[in-house]
């Protein structure tokens, strides 16, 4: 058992690598009208840049986390922090958009193996009754990522360059990497000795990047090919994971539990719904309403603040009422926050965008928790890392379909055109599109959260 002054020290230093990702990822979405000029790009190459970290996270999440039980969490934790170091140096220096979608791409490989190790390091090394807390700093370090994120993407894009915001993620890797090394004495591996499902984590990331980016490439013939390859690879995941010994991810048991399967799938639309609403902001924000980098990183800051301090009360209403509700009262409030933004435009009260976007993020707030509790009451105790890798993931999948989604309809409005005073047009058109969409998705998922009430 580590001593106290060790867990405290290595509490803190999964802390650090669980808010890298949110920081880079916040600070990015500021700072992409930035990234635009600087490289001429239009809005389908601007947004594959946060759509790589996202697929590359879903891809390798749970095979991460299996590896993680295998050769040991901590390897695997500050492996990631290290693929941090080499893909934020590579992105401060990418000469190109298309190498730093790549260094994205990288950066999402790396939290995909900070993701699916920093709460399994700290159910391991902690005891019991210092559980609860060191989750919950996990979690704000997380929220804290994102604010400063906003905060220095905003301030970096508008004072100085873009590429500072990459700067900062490597000395932050390099402290982690060394408190876990000096103070987290051996190495926790429960399943060692048991061997990966390659063939497994062969189809399932294969599976993942055939739809996604089948989706994105839609209605084009080769989109279409992708995606019917990509459920292919599916079937062909879901036979093999129900016949090997070891399987990767456990079908059988997810398709005997309705509950865990329904709230899963509520995730992963919401998420499909919810996740490009700060892209599209920034854009909207910047380019419509003519606001600098560090206005509209102010009021991302502001927007991730209340979020944050919403999710303790929305987590522990979830402990008094059912969970479904407070999930269902969360998506009906970002039902409202698309509605609203439905029909905006350049002479819209700069009002309605704010509270639409606020009613979003206050949203998010009331959905999380209560469905993150749905999933885990779903689960059997035996089943809890894999149910947690599989929300995990499930997320990541609909933050990278949202984007997919975004990227379609501005392929579809732009061809290949940038954004300037004389597309603008253009993008409120895309803008309008894509939150009517989203507003949909918010519906169906509102549904879903309810059939997933009903079977709990």
């Amino acid at each position: 058992m580590l001593s106290p002054v060790e867990r405290r020290y290595t509490t803190f230093a999964v802390a650090l690598g669980s808010s890298l990702a949110p920081f880079m990822v916040a600070g990015l979405f500021v700072a992409i009208p930035a990234v635009g000029e600087e490289f001429a790009a239009d809005p389908v190459i601007l947004g594959w840049i946060p759509t790589a970290f996202f697929l590359a996270a879903a891809m390798f999440l749970i095979p991460f986390g299996r590896n993680a039980d295998i050769y040991g969490g901590k390897r695997i934790f500050s492996l990631g922090l290290a693929v941090y170091f080499i893909a934020a140096l590579a992105a401060a220096l990418a000469p190109t958009a298309p190498i730093l979608i790549g260094a994205r791409f990288l950066a999402g490989v790396g939290a995909a193996m900070v993701f699916a190790t920093s709460f399994a390091l700290l159910g391991l090394i902690l005891p019991e009754d210092e559980r609860g807390a060191a989750l919950g700093i996990n979690i704000a370090a997380s929220f804290g990522g994102f604010a400063l994120g906003f905060l220095a993407g905003g301030l970096l894009a508008y004072y100085s360059t873009w590429r500072a915001l990459f700067l900062v993620p490597p000395p932050v890797a390099l402290l982690s990497a060394g408190i876990i090394r000096r103070h987290l004495r051996g190495e926790c591996a429960l399943s060692r000795g048991t061997r990966p499902d390659l063939f497994g984590i062969a189809l399932s990331t294969t599976t993942i990047l055939l739809l996604m980016v089948g989706l994105s490439l839609l209605p084009a013939v080769q989109g279409a090919a992708a995606l019917a390859a990509g459920l292919a690879s599916l079937g062909t995941f879901i036979v093999h994971e129900t016949k090997t010994a070891d399987p990767l991810l456990d079908i059988r048991t997810l398709l005997r539990n309705r509950p865990l399967a329904l709230a899963n799938a509520a995730v992963l639309v919401y998420s499909t719904a919810g996740s490009a609403y700060v892209y599209l902001f920034s854009l909207y924000f910047q380019y419509v309403r003519e606001f600098d980098a560090r206005l509209a990183g102010s009021i991302f800051l502001v927007t991730s603040l209340v979020t944050a301090s919403l999710v303790g009360y929305t987590g522990r209403l979830s402990d008094r009422i059912s969970p479904h509700l407070v999930a269902m009262a969360g998506a009906a409030m970002t039902i409202a926050g698309f509605a609203a933004l439905s029909f905006i435009g350049p002479a819209t009260p700069v009002a309605v965008p704010v509270l639409a976007l606020v009613l979003i993020v206050v949203g998010i707030a009331f959905f999380q928790p209560p469905v993150y509790t749905l999933v885990i009451g779903a689960a059997e105790r035996a089943m809890y890392g894999v149910a947690s890798g599989l929300v995990e993931t499930m997320r990541l999948l609909g933050m990278t379909a949202s984007m997919a989604v975004a990227i379609v309809a501005f392929a579809l409005n732009f061809g290949g055109m940038a954004i300037t005073e004389e597309t603008v047009p253009l993008l409120l058109t895309s803008l309008q599109a894509l939150f009517s969409i989203y507003f949909c998705l918010s519906v169906a998922s509102l549904l879903v959260i309810w059939l997933a009430g009903r079977a709990a």
